[in-house]
């Protein structure tokens, strides 16, 4: 009997111990993970979401990395009733982004890497815009048709977000988009010989297409085997145009274009004499309505179709200036207005943030009210402004507080399915904002992100994460570099130095003809700063950095030794080279105040490759072997010289990659060659 009990004891027990252990694997399995290089693959979000007529669906483009493919990859999706029932509008997810919805909501309009008819789109490099089509879907769902049969007259669709738009007509009965042409410019002795003639182009990402052209194609009521009944070419020469905008009664469009002799990349660099012009449907007839000196673009006609606004800038100048919102009246000699000049005498006291590039589509909240978003510092603010009022050009109201624009906010909030799941079982790192004085005085802000693994205590091995540009910025906010970075134990620190984006103009051309110097003394200062304060271990700094941030990588590296090791990627490491390599001469002009045989000195004063025999600090370079605006031969060269003065070097090329580096496996590689790096030196 005793020993009965003891073994039901015993089972009993052993029962409550399973149950015990159970319970314990499931909260264990529960709790959150760190972040790790392999999550790249398991991204999957909403892009391009569109809200249909009447607001009870929207349409949008997942994008997910495929894992088995190791590809990002893009399908059609639709989510109804406050972001629920969720499905995919075609079976096995053939490529489609960037949806339109026609006016009636009965179509989707959308763009595909898919072939039709025989036809297959003329190849691109990889590291360009992927060489897209157009097609049609109904909201309901079904067979997808192009909008072309094997008699299209257009070569590829641009999608990048200055030139590429796709726009029905107010009646919904046409559609305006951008393409460029089936000829190749060649001659046939050149064709056949297999030769290519050097012909300006737009660089960064376009390479391999041909001038951006505005079509418009006629719509079938009742689409069958195609979706258009004739698509016209509207029109012909060698600029290039964008950002086609329907007047209200359908007869002509406002675009975009460059037609001076000087034309360059405006891939992250819009500084060049963009005009805006009136194109005529019946005889296309361009007609100019801005010209000013400077870029005037993104063209938005309001509602009633006498004025539109625009973005403008007063000077071709740094690839980033502040843009000022612009109005030019459309029935009374085309007046051009700048309604607040955020480059004038009052620019430190605005009446509403500076514009990003773009303005929404969707701006016009009435016949003289509009919002838009602005970059303030590290982070990005809506705006709302009534241009009716231009003694004060600014609602008093919030933006969360004014109606019309809450319920657009509201019902694009619902309708938006949640993305990127998977970080709710991970430990994501939350930057804080950190201040201090410069050298001079000036007061700099960035970005710290403390390390996420449970045993990091202050003061932390830090990575010194400068953004490119110069004029951009690091904002609050996810990244994935900087999260892989804080999960492998290392504190990040991402300083917006002087030249950055989001605190004025002044602070913008601050560098100017500096390059190098003092917003060099900004960084070194922050680091100095979060040193005295406890958070960074003086003994273990790294540096890495992308593009203009690999210049900064680079040329610290070559006046100070205070780092363990150094990545630099994509990096400016020569300004004489840059100018003649790079698809924006205007970057090294503009910075210098000349070309490099009219300011020599300057060019070799400024570029880290002047100081590279000083290197010591272990160096990792890695380039892309197809980047047009920061080339590879810099990245060579500076490599070279580090091996010859005995510096420690390793040098990685990524093939078919552009300044972005794109691709999943080569961006594991990336991250994984960083850690390793710092790991093997001392990290």
């Amino acid at each position: 009997m005793k020993s009965r009990t003891s073994a039901r004891l015993c089972q009993i027990l052993l029962s409550v111990g399973c149950v015990w252990l159970t319970s314990l694997s499931t909260a264990l399995a529960a709790e959150p993970s760190l972040i790790s290089i392999d999550d790249l693959y398991r991204f999957d979000s909403p892009q391009g979401l569109v809200v249909a007529p009447g607001g009870g669906n929207a349409f949008y483009s997942r994008r997910w990395a495929d894992r088995a493919t190791r590809t990002v990859r893009f399908s059609l999706w639709q989510v109804e009733r406050s972001g629920a029932n969720r499905r995919a509008l075609e079976e096995g997810e053939p490529d489609a982004r960037a949806p339109v919805v026609s006016p009636d909501g009965k179509w989707i309009v959308f763009l595909s890497s898919r072939h039709s008819f025989g036809n297959k789109l003329e190849a691109v490099p990889p590291y360009s815009d992927v060489a897209s089509d157009l097609w049609v879907i109904s909201t309901r769902g079904g067979k997808a048709i192009p909008l072309a049969g094997s008699w299209k007259p257009y070569g590829r669709v641009f999608h990048d977000p200055f030139y590429g738009n796709i726009t029905f007509s107010p009646d919904g009965k046409k559609l305006a988009f951008v393409a460029d042409d089936t000829i190749d410019p060649r001659t046939p002795a050149e064709i056949a010989n297999n030769v290519q003639i050097v012909r300006e182009d737009q660089g960064e990402g376009y390479e391999g297409y041909r001038t951006a052209q505005i079509w418009v194609a006629d719509l079938l009521d009742q689409p069958a085997d195609v979706a258009a009944s004739k698509v016209s070419r509207v029109t012909n020469d060698g600029y290039w145009y964008g950002d086609p905008q329907w007047m209200p009664d359908g007869q002509s469009l406002i675009v975009h274009a460059n037609r001076t002799a000087k034309r360059e990349s405006v891939r992250f660099s819009i500084n060049q004499n963009y005009d805006l012009w009136r194109v005529a449907l019946k005889d296309g007839r361009v007609t100019q309505l801005t010209s000013g000196p400077g870029p005037e673009i993104s063209p938005r006609v309001a509602p009633d179709g006498r004025s539109l606004i625009c973005l403008s800038s007063p000077r071709c100048g740094t690839h980033m200036d502040l843009f000022n919102l612009t109005s030019v009246t459309l029935d009374d000699g085309n007046v051009t207005t700048v309604l607040y000049d955020h480059h004038g005498p009052q620019s430190d006291k605005p009446p509403h943030l500076a514009p990003s590039y773009p303005l929404p589509r969707d701006c016009w909240l009435s016949p003289t009210i509009l919002h838009f978003n602005a970059p303030d510092g590290t982070t990005t603010r809506p705006q709302i402004v009534d241009i009716s009022d231009r003694s004060s050009g600014l609602l008093s109201l919030p933006p969360e507080n004014f109606e019309p624009y809450a319920n657009l906010t509201a019902t694009r909030r619902s309708l938006t399915p949640p993305g990127d799941e998977f970080l709710k079982d991970r430990i994501v790192a939350k930057g804080e904002v950190v201040q201090w004085k410069s050298s001079d005085g000036l007061e700099i802000e960035g970005i710290f992100t403390r390390p996420t693994t449970p045993d990091a205590k202050p003061p932390f091995k830090t990575v010194v994460h400068p953004h490119g540009g110069p004029h951009s910025r690091s904002v609050v906010g996810f990244d994935f570099t900087v999260q892989v970075l804080a999960a492998n134990g290392y504190a990040v620190f991402q300083p917006n130095f002087r030249g950055s984006a989001g605190y004025g103009q002044r602070f913008i051309d601050a560098d100017r003809f500096d390059l190098g110097g003092k917003d060099m003394t900004d960084i070194l200062a922050g680091v100095d700063s979060l040193i005295k304060e406890g958070l960074i271990d003086s003994q273990r700094q790294f540096v890495y950095g992308i593009s203009y941030g690999g210049f900064t990588t680079s040329w610290l590296i070559g006046q100070t030794n205070q780092f363990r090791a150094a990545v630099p990627q994509n990096a400016v490491t020569d300004l004489t080279m840059m100018w003649g390599l790079s698809d924006i001469q205007s970057w090294t002009e503009w910075e210098f105040g000349g070309r490099p045989w009219e300011v020599p000195q300057a060019m070799r004063d400024h570029s880290p490759l002047t100081f590279a025999s000083r290197v010591k600090t272990p160096t990792l370079i890695l380039h892309a072997a197809n980047d047009r605006r920061c080339p590879l031969p810099m990245g060579r060269m500076y490599y070279r010289v580090l091996k010859s003065a005995g510096v420690e070097t390793e040098m990685v090329i990524y093939p078919d990659e552009g300044h972005p580096i794109r691709q999943l496996p080569h961006q594991e590689d990336v991250l994984a060659r960083v850690l390793d790096w710092f790991a093997r030196h001392g990290g």
